[in-house]
């Protein structure tokens, strides 16, 4: 007799009881550090507001054997509300995925199926950011009314030396690199500074948040640090992840100056480079990129594989000969023809709705 069942948990206080069963499947399960407890809980305790946890369980026999880390947002633009159950952490976290340890297939259909019945009014299961290599892609390419390449996540891999590492440039390209590093050995006294210990990281995040506000407010935008609950989520997340010695904060100070920041994670033998901040009065001296060839060194001593560049195909990406690799979204409407032919008018609203707004803000 199968006894597979699924429970759904609605409240933050028994989501918070799961942190030992949580690590306890990860070890048993594919996944990124977007998919932590400590990631998920704290972005919850911040951004869960306005939005109904659905995160669902697979029992096998009284074991939990899968978690479906799953949320219900109303998603508003132009005066028009729609349902869609996604990812905790969508937007910010770069990869999302179920946690499964066995009967893949079975447990995925089972969380599917309980969302069918759900009584949320919801208009479609809209599930981002899905690494390409992740195991759950082959199912909900037979369930999903769409699913599609929507990031670019460039990825460089490390060899197990720094001088293997130059090597993979060109002559003119390392050139550039000694020819930057003098001028700026010339001009300060350079330090690369390490920020990532639980008695510095609020030091450092304090200066990463001036730096990356100082550099997009150059160019006329807000800055994602602009907001109070986003800066106030990555200074708890980066203190719990210092304990964890999961945190990478390094800085580039010149002549006592702190001139750029380097904002990531290390997990599993993997570096995620999430933010970065620089103040642009030194961007004749390419700081960004030296302090990233200060980190770059640090991770190969280490042993760190690759150093992960997350979500964009920005230009400056390409020039660490980064190898491209790339997140889906799979998309499940409701069955039938209607439901269909609603969540195509849905989405060419939206795409016309977000096209206004980004106008309207320009303007």
């Amino acid at each position: 007799m199968d006894y597979m069942r699924v429970n759904e948990i609605n409240s933050s206080k028994d989501f918070m009881s799961l942190k030992e069963k949580w690590n306890e499947l990860l070890q048993a399960s594919q996944h990124t550090v977007f998919s932590t407890f400590e990631w998920l809980a704290t972005w919850w305790k911040y951004f869960g507001h306005g939005r109904k946890l659905k995160l669902l369980i697979v029992e096998d026999h009284g074991e939990i054997i899968a978690i479906a880390p799953l949320m219900y947002s109303i998603h508003k633009i132009l005066g028009l509300r729609r349902g869609i159950i996604e990812f905790i952490g969508t937007p910010d976290s770069d990869y999302n995925n179920f946690i499964i340890t066995k009967r893949h297939s079975e447990c995925l259909k089972m969380f599917i199926d309980h969302l069918y019945e759900a009584p949320e009014n919801w208009e479609c299961i809209s599930l981002l950011d899905i690494p390409e290599k992740a195991e759950c892609l082959q199912y909900l390419a037979q369930v999903s009314k769409t699913l599609k390449q929507v990031h670019q996540c460039p990825v460089l891999l490390l060899p197990s030396s720094y001088a293997e590492f130059l090597q993979n440039f060109n002559y003119n390209e390392r050139r550039y690199f000694k020819r930057n590093m003098k001028r700026l050995e010339r001009a300060f006294t350079v330090e690369f500074v390490d920020y990532s210990s639980p008695e510095k990281v609020n030091e450092g995040m304090h200066i990463l948040f001036k730096l990356h506000q100082k550099r997009w407010q150059s160019k006329g935008f807000k800055g994602v640090f602009a907001d109070s609950t986003t800066r106030n989520f990555h200074l708890e997340l980066a203190k719990t992840f210092a304990l964890k010695n999961w945190l990478c904060l390094y800085a580039l100070r010149l002549s006592g100056e702190v001139a750029a920041v380097d904002y990531g994670f290390r997990y599993n033998s993997k570096y995620y480079g999430y933010l970065t901040g620089f103040d642009p009065e030194y961007a004749y001296y390419c700081v960004g990129n030296l302090l990233r060839l200060f980190a770059i060194r640090k991770f190969i001593q280490e042993g760190i594989a690759e150093f992960d560049f997350l979500r964009g195909a920005e230009e400056y990406k390409e020039r660490w000969n980064a190898v491209p690799r790339w997140n889906y979204q799979a998309v499940i409407t409701r069955k039938g023809k209607i439901a269909t032919i609603q969540h195509w008018l849905y989405e060419h609203f939206w795409r016309q709705g977000n096209r206004l707004r980004y106008v309207l803000k320009i303007q």
